[in-house]
């Protein structure tokens, strides 16, 4: 996996951010809640990658692109594991994808990592994550019209 700054990023964090990997299998909780992820392991040097925290982005997989909402972090409802970059795909109904390469770019800062009290309430946030990226996104048509939309919710 490669992290790097896109080329028009001005410093080590800076957005939008990309990075690209191998879709390796996480802890199956996204897919129990309702939303499943496309997880790729990452370093946790500090000062190359952009704060952990949810993120509105995009993902390059099988050549198509998808309006995702991405986390970096280490998951604090259900901590246990290693850190991750994971993305829900907004719009993806192609099945699993382990072992594809996935390219994911940071674009939008939603919010931090929180710990949740409850899969309930981490899945009503979720939810909102998913609202809030599409409404980011409706500000860049352009970005819009470039990425498979299928499903409206």
């Amino acid at each position: 996996m490669q992290g790097g700054n896109h080329p028009c990023g001005t410093g080590a964090v800076s957005l939008p951010f990309t990075v690209a990997g191998e879709v390796i299998r996480g802890k199956q909780l996204g897919s129990q809640l309702g939303f499943p992820t496309a997880n790729i392991r990452y370093d946790m040097r500090p000062g190359g990658w952009p704060r952990d925290g949810v993120y509105a982005g995009v993902a390059c997989i099988r050549n198509e692109l998808y309006l995702c909402v991405l986390n970096q972090g280490r998951h604090p409802t259900a901590p246990e594991g290693i850190p991750t970059v994971e993305a829900h795909l907004l719009d993806y109904s192609g099945g699993a994808l382990y072992g594809e390469k996935i390219v994911l770019e940071y674009l939008h800062y939603l919010r931090p990592e929180t710990a949740f009290s409850s899969l309930e309430l981490l899945k009503a946030q979720l939810q909102r994550d998913k609202q809030n990226a599409r409404e980011w996104a409706l500000a860049f048509p352009t970005l819009l019209n470039s990425i498979v939309q299928k499903e409206r919710s």
